[in-house]
């Protein structure tokens, strides 16, 4: 009885630890965010429901804008702050069954569920204005950021890569047209016929 006690207890922490590996292997340890593999189960398992229903699916490439400056004069730490603060600013702006992720560095992605282009401008600009406007502290210092925004909308054959390559593009061409700034991605008509 006392060993069949002893594995039961064992078996339980097993799990226990198990289940805090697997949480950690999908989260971004900085920002507490999802990370890229976590990302990768989630946004696979959004995409087949709003290609099955179907139901509009809004992708959202954002990177903060000058970063790198910002590192190279206030150091990392103060980096990893404005990157714990942005990701704590960019939830606010989200609803809950939305998936936020950091993708790396200083790039984040979004899926909003439910929500078509129209929409997804909306909350990207609400994004923005909310980054433009919020100071984040380091040393005393008040830091000012921006975020340039990639925005497109799945499509009915659309991969994970090739809804994420037009959000790429799409934040590309935000960066290259003077940063601070949203700019959508229509599909080309190669991607409709492919």
């Amino acid at each position: 009885i006392v060993t069949l006690i002893v594995l039961a207890l064992l078996n339980r922490v097993i799990k226990r630890y198990q289940g805090q590996i697997q949480t950690q292997a999908t989260l971004d340890s900085l920002t507490e965010l999802t990370n890229r593999r976590g990302f990768d189960l989630l946004a696979a398992q959004a995409m087949q429901e709003a290609q099955r229903e179907p139901r509009p699916l809004t992708a959202l490439l954002l990177d903060l804008d000058h970063f790198k400056a910002l590192n190279d004069t206030y150091g990392h730490l103060a980096g990893d702050q404005v990157l714990i603060g942005f990701a704590r600013d960019l939830e606010s702006c989200l609803r809950h069954s939305d998936i936020v992720c950091r993708w790396g560095g200083e790039e984040f992605i979004v899926l909003l569920k439910d929500t078509d282009g129209d929409g997804g401008q909306v909350i990207a600009e609400k994004i923005r204005q909310h980054v433009e406007r919020q100071p984040y502290a380091y040393n005393g210092n008040r830091l000012q950021l921006t975020v340039s925004i990639g925005l497109t909308t799945l499509l009915p054959d659309d991969t994970l890569h090739t809804l994420l390559s037009r959000a790429d593009h799409a934040m590309y061409r935000a960066k290259q047209s003077g940063r601070n700034r949203i700019c959508v991605e229509l599909p080309h008509p190669a991607y409709e016929k492919a």
